[in-house]
């Protein structure tokens, strides 16, 4: 408090635009630390904007600080994706993909190579719904030891050894995970597992990397037929035969999903209930007993087969009431016979 009572002046709110300033010139000076205090003084400010978050994040990759950009990526995607005022960085062309690239190398410096995969997965479907295809990731990929890996995988395979390729493929990925043929064997392997779920996002990822490979399309159509989703792997077959129409292992097995959808349906046709109006009485506008034919079970008479039927009876409301009055009736007639015997005695 000041003299006669009055507050202090409040000191005027930091300028973002000056404290950014003086994290870029920190930065041109290589003064990592320097430029990581700016930007944490930045990220105080009630500033609605991912843009802090991802600077920083930036400068703690620098300082192999790499829990806390894990920590900031993962702020960064709770914001609205956008693009990165028009240029591009490392491949990326937005926001979003940026900052999963970030947190792809802080998790494979932290050993975490399956987080690593995914988060550049998630980084290639970003890019790729952008019509975006463009990756520079040369220091997360490894080609020579993936190829390694593959042609051990591909003996393991050969030799029925699925787990054991499995685990050869698995690695194969850790070096390249852009790898569509990887993903491939990948998949093929999990479905002789039967582990239908992982081999599904294998065969995804093969279609993503290479969209024009139709083993993609074959694989997910055979894992969705699997799992008995016949229209979605109806579907699936059918854009892979359009695309090599000659391909008898396609040809067959569309031919094969396409008959089970069609017993499907019929089955259901079968069992659709009757929806034709049913008699009504004329009196009381209650519906007349039917036929009920709706049976799975068929049995043979002097060589012939039918359809067995169960008839079902029904109690309407004015049947009730019928019964109710004779029943009433009845009683007073006995009443009354009973008081005229004792009025004559």
């Amino acid at each position: 408090m000041g003299l006669f009572g009055k507050s202090e002046p409040k000191a005027p709110p930091a300028d973002p635009a000056y404290i950014l300033a003086e994290a870029q010139e920190c930065l041109k000076e290589k003064d990592m630390e320097g430029a990581l205090a700016k930007f944490d003084e930045l990220c105080a400010l009630p500033v609605q904007s991912p843009l802090p978050l991802l600077s920083r994040a930036t400068c703690l990759l620098q300082l192999q600080k790499y829990e806390r950009v894990i920590e900031d990526c993962t702020k960064v995607l709770k914001f609205l994706n956008s693009d990165l005022n028009g240029h591009e960085e490392e491949g990326c062309t937005t926001v979003h993909s940026l900052a999963l690239m970030r947190m792809a190398k802080a998790h494979k410096e932290l050993g975490q190579m399956d987080e690593a995969k995914s988060a550049l997965m998630r980084r290639n479907v970003v890019e790729h719904k952008l019509g975006r295809d463009n990756v520079d990731s040369e220091d997360l990929v490894d080609e020579n030891m993936a190829d390694e890996w593959k042609e051990k995988g591909n003996a393991e395979y050969k030799q029925e050894n699925w787990t054991q390729a499995l685990d050869y493929y698995r690695s194969g990925l850790s070096c390249d995970m852009y790898n569509a043929k990887l993903h491939g064997n990948t998949c093929m392997t999990l479905i002789k597992l039967r582990k239908w779920s992982q081999a599904l996002k294998h065969a995804e990822q093969c279609i993503v990397l290479e969209p024009e490979w139709v083993k993609g399309y074959y694989m997910k159509g055979m894992i969705l037929s699997n799992e008995s989703k016949l229209e979605q792997a109806r579907d699936v077959l059918r854009k892979a035969k359009s695309m090599e129409p000659q391909n008898t292992q396609i040809g067959e097995l569309l031919s094969e999903v396409e008959a089970r959808v069609d017993y499907v349906e019929s089955r259901l046709r079968r069992r659709k209930p009757q929806t034709a109006e049913k008699p009504k009485d004329e009196d009381s506008g209650t519906e007349q007993p039917v036929e009920d034919v709706d049976s799975d079970e068929d049995y043979c008479e002097d060589g012939s087969c039918r359809t067995s039927k169960t008839i079902k009876l029904k109690v309407t409301r004015k049947d009730v009431v019928n019964v109710a009055v004779d029943v009433c009736a009845a009683m007073v007639g006995v009443a009354l016979v009973w008081w005229f015997v004792r009025q004559d005695a």
